[in-house]
């Protein structure tokens, strides 16, 4: 994959900063990788991280220079976050769109350290573009069994409560009121319904929460934030979100 610098020079990118990803470079990283990259440039509060694009891979590998350029990116987060854990997710070109969201379909690797833990589970996140249930999936949506895919490797957020916020009614469609429900812990618990979810509401058209006690103090900033992403978008929104040492942080947003 080339793209061409102001100087007319031929450049491969292969690994990106959610501060240097390019809406040119966007289009390469699939929807996870670029939505985290335009919250992160518009200053919503999303922890740090890299895109590692499709160009990254060689035979279904890793190629050498891609390495040393992660390398350098996770070295540079773990400076500023002491005790650094990491998140390496999919983000393939077909996901987290409005048609197919693969939600859960590709692997993700968490609470990794090293730099053997997260070159092996991107080799993990990597290969599962391949798996039976993605290949199920794709042929339920009508879609190939081809995925270009890329990988989000981000700083992971040790979540106190984790949750989702639909800006629409996902049963409905009603756009009275946004809804959501959350966890305490990581996500993945709710995802996977290991635990039991607290409901809540945030009531248009400024925001009026109505849910248990130990949500309240952040539902304003999350129903500021679920706002202003619908209105920049221009379409109603899936929001991950998480809360860790009393701030709110935003992990992903899809149509």
């Amino acid at each position: 994959m080339e793209f061409k610098s102001k100087g007319g020079l031929v450049m491969e990118s292969m690994v990106k900063s959610f501060k240097e990803l390019t809406p040119e470079l966007q289009a390469h990283a699939g929807g996870k990788g670029s939505m985290l990259a335009k919250m992160y440039q518009a200053g919503y509060p999303v922890p740090d991280g890299f895109v590692v694009l499709p160009s990254a891979f060689e035979n279904g590998k890793l190629n050498d220079k891609a390495w040393k350029e992660i390398q350098v990116l996770s070295n540079d987060i773990r400076s500023n976050n002491q005790g650094a854990s990491f998140a390496v997710r999919s983000s393939g070109l077909s996901e987290d769109s409005a048609q197919a969201s693969f939600a859960g379909e590709f692997e993700s690797v968490l609470n990794i350290k090293t730099d053997i833990e997260i070159q092996e589970a991107i080799d993990t996140v990597f290969k599962s573009r391949e798996s039976e249930r993605v290949k199920a999936y794709s042929s339920v949506q009508g879609m190939g069994y081809s995925h270009q895919i890329a990988v989000v490797i981000q700083l992971m957020v040790q979540s106190e409560i984790s949750g989702v916020l639909f800006t629409a009614d996902p049963i409905t469609g009603n756009h009275e009121s946004m809804t959501g429900n959350y966890v305490f812990g990581l996500g993945e618990q709710l995802v996977s319904g290991e635990a039991n979810a607290y409901d809540f509401k945030l009531l248009r058209p400024k925001g009026k929460y109505k849910g248990p006690e130990s949500f309240k103090k952040y539902a304003s900033s999350l129903y500021q934030y679920a706002a202003k992403l619908t209105d920049e978008l221009g379409c109603q929104q899936d929001i991950e979100w998480a809360v860790a040492k009393r701030n709110l942080y935003i992990l992903q947003a899809r149509p």
